[in-house]
């Protein structure tokens, strides 16, 4: 190992552990009630909240509220008095009846231990599917900003990262079960979207027809558990998310969380028109990237990166406990340019990145959007790293032919 290389790893290892120390200290002050040493939560878990109250509608036989935006956010105050500092005004649930099907165990226990049982099931799934792979990069990712974030929100995130991760790796050592893995993914529309692109430009036939499997699966369980009636509801809801009056009242209660480009444009002021136009420009080399990269290039770190990218380009819909999606990719990437070496402000880069979740919400409050660009930044490194590799590779399978 280089000189340059033990420096590179122990100043990561400084910054990851203080950064690591705070997060933890400050989730346990915030979550046991002690002193504040970071920014207010006036709601512990709301994500969660919506999750568990989602599972409650069902058993108490209630389900047609659960998207009915008004009378859903009502049930929440009524079955949630203690949670709330204030009466809550916009509490929606726009997940597909799939994720409530997997939300149902959960919906036996109090809302408390619900949401303990709920953190640690999903982040376990991730160490099993991800984190074992390194160990040392898993606990700097566990404790990151964004799984601060994750846990303070009460977020899937954990859970998408096992489904994305995991099947990535097992393409081709068990197109089967990573076919599952992806068609699970599914539960979160808006991070599943490139999957089935990315599956067919790299000819994987038999994940793909999996993953297809897995979600038509899924779709009819849930439709024999809660009805037709449920899903056309669902599809209602899922219009009714994208009018104007939904997203601006989103955007209203949420900008300083989103990533997105949509986002970025309408903090700067622009158009609802220019902001979405730019959000589909990205959108369109988001595609083109991933079909590029997964059609003539094989397995690799720096392809599962930009897909993971891709996502966050495509979708008008991420916020920063997303961007823990990011870091796995994040954290291979810094090692592979420990073993190579690192391109111009590539270490800078990354260490905005794993600010970025607590960081970019700040910016976002001061009207300075950056989190695409970091998105953007991240994604160009992984396509570079990509293009070497393939040139490293060319050479080798000319000799062996």
């Amino acid at each position: 190992m280089r000189p340059t290389s033990r420096i590179d790893l122990r100043v990561a290892a400084a910054f990851c552990g203080t950064v690591g120390l705070y997060d933890v200290l400050y989730l346990f002050l915030l979550l046991s009630g002690g002193p504040l040493i970071g920014p207010i939560q006036n709601i512990l878990f709301p994500d969660f909240l919506v999750f568990h109250a989602a599972v409650r509608a069902f058993l108490e036989g209630k389900l047609a509220l659960v998207y009915d935006i008004d009378a859903f956010t009502q049930f929440q105050n009524a079955i949630y008095p203690d949670r709330f500092p204030w009466t809550v005004h916009f509490r929606p649930f726009f997940y597909p009846p799939t994720w409530l099907l997997m939300l149902l165990p959960f919906g036996l226990l109090a809302v408390g231990p619900a949401y303990g049982a709920f953190m640690i099931a999903t982040a376990a799934a991730a160490t099993v599917l991800e984190g074992r792979r390194d160990w040392w990069g898993w606990l700097a990712i566990v404790t990151s900003p964004a799984a601060a974030w994750v846990v303070l929100a009460g977020q899937n995130t954990f859970l998408s990262l096992a489904f994305f991760y995991g099947g990535l790796r097992l393409l081709d050592r068990s197109p089967a079960v990573a076919g599952i893995l992806l068609g699970l993914l599914s539960y979160k529309p808006q991070i599943w979207v490139l999957v089935p692109i990315a599956l067919l430009a790299a000819r994987q036939w038999r994940a793909l027809a999996w993953t297809a499997g897995t979600v038509v699966v899924l779709s009819f369980i849930s439709l024999g558990v809660f009805g037709l009636d449920f899903w056309l509801a669902f599809l209602e809801a899922a219009r009714e998310a994208g009018s104007a009056r939904v997203a601006d009242e989103m955007f209203r209660r949420i900008f300083m969380h989103m990533t997105t480009l949509l986002a970025a444009g309408r903090i700067l002021g622009l158009s609802l028109g220019l902001a979405g136009a730019i959000q589909l420009t990205g959108a369109a080399v988001a595609v083109a990237a991933v079909w590029f990269a997964f059609r003539r290039h094989p397995a690799g770190d720096a392809r599962t990166a930009i897909l993971m990218t891709a996502t966050f380009l495509v979708s008008p819909y991420t916020l920063n406990y997303d961007l823990l999606l990011l870091m796995p990719a994040a954290v291979a990437l810094f090692r592979r340019g420990i073993a190579v070496g690192f391109y111009p402000l590539e270490r800078l880069l990354y260490l905005i990145l794993w600010l970025m979740p607590t960081g970019g919400m700040i910016l976002n409050r001061l009207d300075l959007p950056i989190m695409p660009l970091v998105i953007l930044l991240f994604g160009a490194i992984a396509w570079a790293r990509l293009q070497a590799e393939s040139k490293v590779e060319l050479p080798n399978a000319a000799a062996a032919g």
